[in-house]
Protein backbone atom coordinates (compact mmCIF):
# COMPACT_ATOMS: atom_id res chain seq x y z
CA UNK A 1 0.00 0.00 0.00
CA UNK A 2 2.94 2.37 0.54
CA UNK A 3 3.71 4.65 -2.37
CA UNK A 4 6.48 3.45 -4.68
CA UNK A 5 8.86 6.17 -5.82
CA UNK A 6 9.95 4.37 -8.96
CA UNK A 7 6.65 5.23 -10.64
CA UNK A 8 7.30 8.95 -10.24
CA UNK A 9 10.88 8.46 -11.43
CA UNK A 10 9.69 6.64 -14.54
CA UNK A 11 7.21 9.36 -15.37
CA UNK A 12 9.79 12.08 -14.84
CA UNK A 13 12.07 10.27 -17.26
CA UNK A 14 9.24 10.10 -19.76
CA UNK A 15 8.60 13.81 -19.39
CA UNK A 16 12.23 14.48 -20.25
CA UNK A 17 11.81 12.70 -23.58
CA UNK A 18 11.16 14.95 -26.60
CA UNK A 19 7.89 13.13 -27.33
CA UNK A 20 6.52 14.16 -23.95
CA UNK A 21 7.64 17.76 -23.58
CA UNK A 22 5.39 19.80 -21.27
CA UNK A 23 5.50 22.82 -19.05
CA UNK A 24 3.43 23.98 -16.14
CA UNK A 25 1.28 26.29 -18.27
CA UNK A 26 0.72 23.81 -21.13
CA UNK A 27 0.77 20.36 -19.54
CA UNK A 28 0.21 17.22 -21.52
CA UNK A 29 -1.37 14.10 -20.10
CA UNK A 30 1.86 12.72 -18.64
CA UNK A 31 2.24 15.91 -16.59
CA UNK A 32 -1.23 15.49 -15.10
CA UNK A 33 -0.43 11.86 -14.29
CA UNK A 34 2.74 13.05 -12.57
CA UNK A 35 0.81 15.57 -10.49
CA UNK A 36 -1.84 13.01 -9.57
CA UNK A 37 0.70 10.44 -8.51
CA UNK A 38 2.50 13.04 -6.43
CA UNK A 39 -0.69 13.91 -4.51
CA UNK A 40 -1.55 10.23 -4.14
CA UNK A 41 1.91 9.48 -2.78
CA UNK A 42 1.75 12.26 -0.21
CA UNK A 43 -1.75 11.15 0.78
CA UNK A 44 -0.61 7.58 1.41
CA UNK A 45 2.55 8.70 3.21
CA UNK A 46 0.79 11.11 5.58
CA UNK A 47 -2.80 9.88 5.84
CA UNK A 48 -2.41 6.16 5.20
CA UNK A 49 -2.60 3.97 8.27
CA UNK A 50 0.51 1.81 8.42
CA UNK A 51 0.15 -1.81 7.48
CA UNK A 52 -3.34 -1.53 5.99
CA UNK A 53 -5.29 0.06 3.14
CA UNK A 54 -7.07 2.32 5.65
CA UNK A 55 -6.82 6.12 5.83
CA UNK A 56 -7.10 8.74 8.55
CA UNK A 57 -9.34 11.78 8.28
CA UNK A 58 -6.72 14.46 9.04
CA UNK A 59 -2.93 14.62 9.31
CA UNK A 60 -0.91 17.19 11.26
CA UNK A 61 2.35 18.88 10.36
CA UNK A 62 3.91 17.83 13.65
CA UNK A 63 2.80 14.24 13.12
CA UNK A 64 -0.24 12.25 14.14
CA UNK A 65 -3.85 12.06 13.01
CA UNK A 66 -7.19 13.34 14.22
CA UNK A 67 -10.86 13.47 13.28
CA UNK A 68 -12.93 10.82 11.63
CA UNK A 69 -14.39 7.83 13.40
CA UNK A 70 -12.23 5.82 15.80
CA UNK A 71 -9.08 6.99 14.07
CA UNK A 72 -10.33 6.30 10.54
CA UNK A 73 -11.67 8.63 7.87
CA UNK A 74 -15.37 9.11 7.31
CA UNK A 75 -16.84 7.22 4.38
CA UNK A 76 -17.45 10.37 2.29
CA UNK A 77 -13.75 11.14 1.67
CA UNK A 78 -13.14 7.42 1.28
CA UNK A 79 -15.67 7.34 -1.57
CA UNK A 80 -13.50 9.90 -3.38
CA UNK A 81 -10.31 8.03 -2.54
CA UNK A 82 -12.00 4.98 -4.05
CA UNK A 83 -12.20 6.86 -7.34
CA UNK A 84 -8.52 7.80 -7.03
CA UNK A 85 -7.77 4.08 -6.81
CA UNK A 86 -9.98 3.53 -9.87
CA UNK A 87 -7.99 6.08 -11.86
CA UNK A 88 -4.74 4.45 -10.82
CA UNK A 89 -6.04 1.02 -11.78
CA UNK A 90 -7.02 2.33 -15.19
CA UNK A 91 -3.58 3.89 -15.74
CA UNK A 92 -1.54 0.94 -14.49
CA UNK A 93 -3.56 -2.25 -13.90
CA UNK A 94 -0.59 -4.38 -12.91
CA UNK A 95 0.48 -2.04 -10.16
CA UNK A 96 -2.86 -0.83 -8.83
CA UNK A 97 -5.66 -3.35 -9.47
CA UNK A 98 -4.56 -5.42 -6.42
CA UNK A 99 -4.46 -2.37 -4.13
CA UNK A 100 -7.87 -1.27 -5.43
CA UNK A 101 -9.33 -4.62 -4.37
CA UNK A 102 -7.59 -4.41 -0.97
CA UNK A 103 -9.02 -0.94 -0.44
CA UNK A 104 -12.54 -2.01 -1.40
CA UNK A 105 -12.40 -5.12 0.77
CA UNK A 106 -11.23 -3.15 3.80
CA UNK A 107 -13.87 -0.48 3.26
CA UNK A 108 -16.58 -3.13 3.08
CA UNK A 109 -15.28 -4.88 6.19
CA UNK A 110 -15.09 -1.69 8.24
CA UNK A 111 -18.14 0.32 7.11
CA UNK A 112 -20.78 -2.07 5.71
CA UNK A 113 -23.85 -2.53 7.91
CA UNK A 114 -24.91 -6.13 8.07
CA UNK A 115 -28.58 -6.92 7.83
CA UNK A 116 -30.20 -3.74 6.51
CA UNK A 117 -27.20 -2.95 4.32
CA UNK A 118 -25.54 0.32 3.36
CA UNK A 119 -22.19 1.85 4.24
CA UNK A 120 -22.11 3.67 7.56
CA UNK A 121 -20.57 7.14 7.67
CA UNK A 122 -18.02 5.91 10.24
CA UNK A 123 -16.68 2.65 11.59
CA UNK A 124 -18.81 2.88 14.72
CA UNK A 125 -21.81 0.58 14.66
CA UNK A 126 -24.00 3.54 15.66
CA UNK A 127 -22.80 5.85 12.88
CA UNK A 128 -25.45 7.43 10.65
CA UNK A 129 -25.99 6.29 7.09
CA UNK A 130 -26.27 8.90 4.34
CA UNK A 131 -27.92 8.23 1.01
CA UNK A 132 -25.51 10.51 -0.86
CA UNK A 133 -22.46 8.75 0.65
CA UNK A 134 -23.80 5.44 -0.55
CA UNK A 135 -24.68 6.78 -4.00
CA UNK A 136 -21.07 8.02 -4.32
CA UNK A 137 -19.94 4.51 -3.47
CA UNK A 138 -22.22 2.91 -6.06
CA UNK A 139 -20.59 5.16 -8.67
CA UNK A 140 -17.13 4.19 -7.42
CA UNK A 141 -17.96 0.47 -7.32
CA UNK A 142 -19.60 0.48 -10.75
CA UNK A 143 -16.60 2.31 -12.17
CA UNK A 144 -14.27 -0.25 -10.58
CA UNK A 145 -16.29 -2.97 -12.28
CA UNK A 146 -16.00 -1.19 -15.63
CA UNK A 147 -12.22 -1.05 -15.23
CA UNK A 148 -11.50 -4.52 -13.81
CA UNK A 149 -14.57 -6.67 -14.60
CA UNK A 150 -14.15 -8.14 -11.14
CA UNK A 151 -17.70 -9.32 -10.22
CA UNK A 152 -17.26 -8.40 -6.55
CA UNK A 153 -17.55 -4.72 -7.47
CA UNK A 154 -20.78 -5.25 -9.36
CA UNK A 155 -22.22 -7.31 -6.51
CA UNK A 156 -21.35 -4.64 -3.95
CA UNK A 157 -22.62 -1.87 -6.21
CA UNK A 158 -25.99 -3.58 -6.56
CA UNK A 159 -26.27 -4.17 -2.82
CA UNK A 160 -25.34 -0.57 -2.04
CA UNK A 161 -27.78 0.71 -4.61
CA UNK A 162 -30.59 -1.11 -2.83
CA UNK A 163 -29.89 1.02 0.21
CA UNK A 164 -29.80 4.21 -1.89
CA UNK A 165 -33.13 3.54 -3.59
CA UNK A 166 -34.69 2.71 -0.21
CA UNK A 167 -34.37 6.43 0.54
CA UNK A 168 -36.92 7.29 -2.16
CA UNK A 169 -40.61 7.83 -1.50
CA UNK A 170 -43.35 9.99 -2.99
CA UNK A 171 -43.34 12.67 -0.29
CA UNK A 172 -42.60 15.92 -2.11
CA UNK A 173 -43.34 14.18 -5.39
CA UNK A 174 -40.39 11.78 -5.21
CA UNK A 175 -36.64 12.09 -4.80
CA UNK A 176 -34.27 10.65 -2.22
CA UNK A 177 -33.68 11.88 1.32
CA UNK A 178 -30.25 12.89 2.60
CA UNK A 179 -29.85 10.76 5.71
CA UNK A 180 -31.59 7.65 6.93
CA UNK A 181 -34.31 8.60 9.41
CA UNK A 182 -34.20 12.34 8.56
CA UNK A 183 -37.36 13.37 6.72
CA UNK A 184 -36.74 17.12 6.66
CA UNK A 185 -35.86 17.45 2.97
CA UNK A 186 -35.26 15.67 -0.31
CA UNK A 187 -31.69 16.02 -1.55
CA UNK A 188 -30.60 16.85 -5.10
CA UNK A 189 -27.20 15.17 -4.76
CA UNK A 190 -28.62 11.94 -3.34
CA UNK A 191 -31.17 11.87 -6.15
CA UNK A 192 -28.87 12.82 -9.04
CA UNK A 193 -26.08 10.50 -7.92
CA UNK A 194 -28.70 7.80 -7.39
CA UNK A 195 -29.91 8.24 -10.98
CA UNK A 196 -26.35 8.21 -12.27
CA UNK A 197 -25.51 5.05 -10.35
CA UNK A 198 -28.69 3.35 -11.59
CA UNK A 199 -27.65 4.05 -15.18
CA UNK A 200 -24.19 2.62 -14.57
CA UNK A 201 -25.81 -0.52 -13.21
CA UNK A 202 -28.16 -0.68 -16.19
CA UNK A 203 -25.15 -0.62 -18.51
CA UNK A 204 -23.45 -3.33 -16.45
CA UNK A 205 -26.46 -5.66 -16.16
CA UNK A 206 -28.99 -4.81 -18.86
CA UNK A 207 -31.70 -4.81 -16.19
CA UNK A 208 -34.28 -2.23 -17.33
CA UNK A 209 -35.41 -1.68 -13.73
CA UNK A 210 -32.34 0.45 -13.21
CA UNK A 211 -33.14 2.53 -16.31
CA UNK A 212 -36.70 3.06 -15.04
CA UNK A 213 -35.37 4.12 -11.63
CA UNK A 214 -32.96 6.58 -13.22
CA UNK A 215 -35.67 8.13 -15.37
CA UNK A 216 -37.98 8.54 -12.38
CA UNK A 217 -35.27 10.01 -10.13
CA UNK A 218 -33.92 12.43 -12.72
CA UNK A 219 -37.42 13.54 -13.69
CA UNK A 220 -38.05 14.49 -10.06
CA UNK A 221 -34.86 16.58 -9.92
CA UNK A 222 -35.62 18.13 -13.31
CA UNK A 223 -39.14 19.12 -12.23
CA UNK A 224 -38.35 20.10 -8.66
CA UNK A 225 -34.87 21.47 -7.93
CA UNK A 226 -33.52 22.29 -11.40
CA UNK A 227 -33.48 25.98 -12.26
CA UNK A 228 -34.20 27.47 -15.72
CA UNK A 229 -30.47 27.79 -16.46
CA UNK A 230 -30.01 24.06 -15.81
CA UNK A 231 -28.32 24.19 -12.41
CA UNK A 232 -29.82 22.43 -9.40
CA UNK A 233 -30.75 23.81 -6.01
CA UNK A 234 -29.57 21.71 -3.07
CA UNK A 235 -32.87 20.44 -1.75
CA UNK A 236 -36.62 20.54 -1.43
CA UNK A 237 -37.56 21.42 2.14
CA UNK A 238 -40.34 19.26 3.56
CA UNK A 239 -40.49 20.66 7.09
CA UNK A 240 -39.64 23.88 8.88
CA UNK A 241 -40.08 27.51 7.81
CA UNK A 242 -39.07 26.77 4.19
CA UNK A 243 -41.34 23.74 3.77
CA UNK A 244 -42.39 23.37 0.15
CA UNK A 245 -39.56 25.57 -1.12
CA UNK A 246 -36.31 24.71 -2.85
CA UNK A 247 -33.02 26.18 -1.70
CA UNK A 248 -30.60 27.48 -0.94
CA UNK A 249 -27.65 27.27 -3.35
CA UNK A 250 -26.79 25.78 -6.74
CA UNK A 251 -23.71 23.82 -5.69
CA UNK A 252 -20.95 22.81 -8.09
CA UNK A 253 -21.22 19.10 -7.34
CA UNK A 254 -24.86 18.88 -8.39
CA UNK A 255 -23.96 20.60 -11.67
CA UNK A 256 -21.33 17.94 -12.28
CA UNK A 257 -23.73 15.15 -11.39
CA UNK A 258 -26.38 16.60 -13.67
CA UNK A 259 -23.93 16.52 -16.57
CA UNK A 260 -22.70 13.04 -15.65
CA UNK A 261 -26.24 11.66 -15.38
CA UNK A 262 -27.14 12.98 -18.82
CA UNK A 263 -23.94 11.43 -20.20
CA UNK A 264 -24.96 8.09 -18.69
CA UNK A 265 -28.45 8.46 -20.20
CA UNK A 266 -26.82 9.14 -23.58
CA UNK A 267 -24.56 6.11 -23.24
CA UNK A 268 -27.51 3.97 -22.14
CA UNK A 269 -30.01 5.02 -24.81
CA UNK A 270 -28.11 6.74 -27.63
CA UNK A 271 -30.62 9.61 -27.50
CA UNK A 272 -28.80 12.81 -28.59
CA UNK A 273 -31.14 14.96 -26.50
CA UNK A 274 -29.29 13.78 -23.39
CA UNK A 275 -25.95 14.81 -24.86
CA UNK A 276 -27.41 18.20 -25.74
CA UNK A 277 -28.64 18.66 -22.18
CA UNK A 278 -25.23 17.72 -20.80
CA UNK A 279 -23.71 20.34 -23.08
CA UNK A 280 -26.23 22.96 -21.93
CA UNK A 281 -25.39 22.31 -18.28
CA UNK A 282 -21.67 22.31 -19.04
CA UNK A 283 -21.86 25.63 -20.84
CA UNK A 284 -23.64 27.23 -17.89
CA UNK A 285 -21.16 25.67 -15.47
CA UNK A 286 -18.24 27.38 -17.20
CA UNK A 287 -19.73 30.81 -16.49
CA UNK A 288 -20.99 29.94 -13.01
CA UNK A 289 -18.06 28.07 -11.42
CA UNK A 290 -14.92 29.15 -13.32
CA UNK A 291 -13.37 32.60 -12.86
CA UNK A 292 -13.06 34.17 -16.29
CA UNK A 293 -9.90 36.19 -15.59
CA UNK A 294 -7.76 33.34 -14.21
CA UNK A 295 -9.60 30.17 -15.24
CA UNK A 296 -9.58 28.95 -11.65
CA UNK A 297 -12.36 26.77 -10.26
CA UNK A 298 -13.65 28.65 -7.26
CA UNK A 299 -15.29 26.13 -4.99
CA UNK A 300 -14.51 23.44 -2.45
CA UNK A 301 -12.51 20.62 -3.98
CA UNK A 302 -14.63 17.88 -2.43
CA UNK A 303 -17.49 19.16 -4.59
CA UNK A 304 -15.59 20.66 -7.53
CA UNK A 305 -13.98 17.40 -8.66
CA UNK A 306 -17.43 16.11 -9.66
CA UNK A 307 -17.67 18.90 -12.25
CA UNK A 308 -14.14 18.18 -13.46
CA UNK A 309 -15.06 14.50 -13.87
CA UNK A 310 -18.18 15.47 -15.79
CA UNK A 311 -16.45 17.86 -18.17
CA UNK A 312 -13.68 15.33 -18.80
CA UNK A 313 -16.27 12.66 -19.63
CA UNK A 314 -18.29 15.04 -21.81
CA UNK A 315 -15.20 15.92 -23.83
CA UNK A 316 -14.66 12.21 -24.37
CA UNK A 317 -18.08 12.09 -26.09
CA UNK A 318 -18.21 15.29 -28.13
CA UNK A 319 -14.50 16.33 -28.30
CA UNK A 320 -15.52 19.97 -27.75
CA UNK A 321 -12.31 21.72 -26.61
CA UNK A 322 -14.25 24.14 -24.40
CA UNK A 323 -14.60 21.50 -21.72
CA UNK A 324 -11.02 20.23 -21.78
CA UNK A 325 -9.55 23.72 -22.07
CA UNK A 326 -11.49 24.94 -19.05
CA UNK A 327 -10.57 21.92 -16.94
CA UNK A 328 -6.91 22.04 -17.85
CA UNK A 329 -6.63 25.77 -17.18
CA UNK A 330 -8.42 25.37 -13.85
CA UNK A 331 -6.19 22.49 -12.78
CA UNK A 332 -3.00 24.29 -13.82
CA UNK A 333 -4.08 27.24 -11.67
CA UNK A 334 -4.81 24.82 -8.83
CA UNK A 335 -1.39 23.20 -9.10
CA UNK A 336 0.46 26.49 -9.35
CA UNK A 337 -1.42 28.32 -6.60
CA UNK A 338 -3.16 26.06 -4.09
CA UNK A 339 -0.66 23.48 -2.89
CA UNK A 340 1.37 24.51 0.13
CA UNK A 341 5.19 24.27 0.13
CA UNK A 342 4.88 20.63 1.26
CA UNK A 343 2.51 19.70 -1.56
CA UNK A 344 -0.70 19.55 0.49
CA UNK A 345 -4.00 21.17 -0.48
CA UNK A 346 -6.61 23.06 1.49
CA UNK A 347 -10.35 23.12 1.03
CA UNK A 348 -10.87 25.71 -1.71
CA UNK A 349 -9.60 25.33 -5.26
CA UNK A 350 -9.96 29.02 -6.07
CA UNK A 351 -11.28 31.16 -3.27
CA UNK A 352 -9.08 32.58 -0.51
CA UNK A 353 -6.18 33.19 -2.89
CA UNK A 354 -2.87 31.34 -3.31
CA UNK A 355 -1.73 28.96 -0.57
CA UNK A 356 1.63 30.51 0.38
CA UNK A 357 1.82 29.31 3.97
CA UNK A 358 2.52 25.79 5.15
CA UNK A 359 -0.68 24.03 6.21
CA UNK A 360 -0.63 22.90 9.81
CA UNK A 361 -3.03 20.08 8.93
CA UNK A 362 -4.65 18.60 5.83
CA UNK A 363 -7.57 16.26 5.22
CA UNK A 364 -8.25 13.27 3.03
CA UNK A 365 -11.42 15.02 1.85
CA UNK A 366 -9.23 17.74 0.33
CA UNK A 367 -6.35 15.63 -1.06
CA UNK A 368 -8.37 12.87 -2.74
CA UNK A 369 -10.38 15.22 -5.01
CA UNK A 370 -7.18 16.84 -6.28
CA UNK A 371 -5.55 13.49 -7.05
CA UNK A 372 -8.71 12.26 -8.80
CA UNK A 373 -8.99 15.42 -10.91
CA UNK A 374 -5.37 15.30 -12.07
CA UNK A 375 -5.56 11.59 -12.88
CA UNK A 376 -8.98 11.66 -14.51
CA UNK A 377 -8.10 14.48 -16.89
CA UNK A 378 -5.28 12.27 -18.16
CA UNK A 379 -7.91 10.10 -19.89
CA UNK A 380 -9.30 12.93 -22.07
CA UNK A 381 -8.95 12.07 -25.78
CA UNK A 382 -7.44 15.46 -26.62
CA UNK A 383 -6.02 15.67 -30.16
CA UNK A 384 -2.96 17.52 -28.84
CA UNK A 385 -2.31 14.85 -26.26
CA UNK A 386 -2.79 12.07 -28.79
CA UNK A 387 0.67 12.78 -30.18
CA UNK A 388 1.76 10.65 -27.21
CA UNK A 389 -0.99 8.03 -27.67
CA UNK A 390 1.45 5.37 -28.82
CA UNK A 391 -0.97 2.49 -28.30
CA UNK A 392 -3.71 4.11 -30.45
CA UNK A 393 -6.41 3.63 -27.81
CA UNK A 394 -7.38 7.34 -27.69
CA UNK A 395 -6.00 7.60 -24.17
CA UNK A 396 -2.57 8.58 -22.93
CA UNK A 397 -2.05 6.19 -20.04
CA UNK A 398 0.58 4.08 -18.32
CA UNK A 399 1.00 1.85 -21.38
CA UNK A 400 2.09 4.90 -23.38
CA UNK A 401 4.35 6.03 -20.57
CA UNK A 402 6.03 2.64 -20.62
CA UNK A 403 6.70 2.92 -24.35
CA UNK A 404 8.02 6.45 -23.92
CA UNK A 405 10.37 5.26 -21.21
CA UNK A 406 11.64 2.44 -23.40
CA UNK A 407 12.23 4.87 -26.26
CA UNK A 408 14.10 7.21 -23.98
CA UNK A 409 16.32 4.40 -22.74
CA UNK A 410 17.10 3.40 -26.33
CA UNK A 411 18.15 6.97 -27.10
Amino acid sequence: MRFTGWIIAAILLCLAHPLAEADAQNPNREQFVDWGLEVYGKTVDTLGLAGSPRFAERAHLGGGHSGGSRGQAFVWPLSTQFRVHNSLARLNPTQFVPSLRQFSDQLHSDYWRSGAGGYRSGVSGSADLFYDDNAHLVVALAEAYQITRDPIYLSRAKQTYQFVISGEDMVGGGGIYFREGDFGFKDSVSTLQGARSALMLFQATGDATYLDDADRLYTWAENTTQQPDGLFMEKLFLTGPQAGQVGNFTLINSAGMGISTNIEFYDSTGDPDYLAEAQRLANRSLTRYFQSSTGRINDEGFWAFELVDALVDLHARDEDPRWSDAVEQGLVWLHENKQDPNGHYGRFWGREGPQNNILSSWELNDQAPVARAYLHVATVPDPLALSSDLTDDRSVDFADLTILLANWNQD
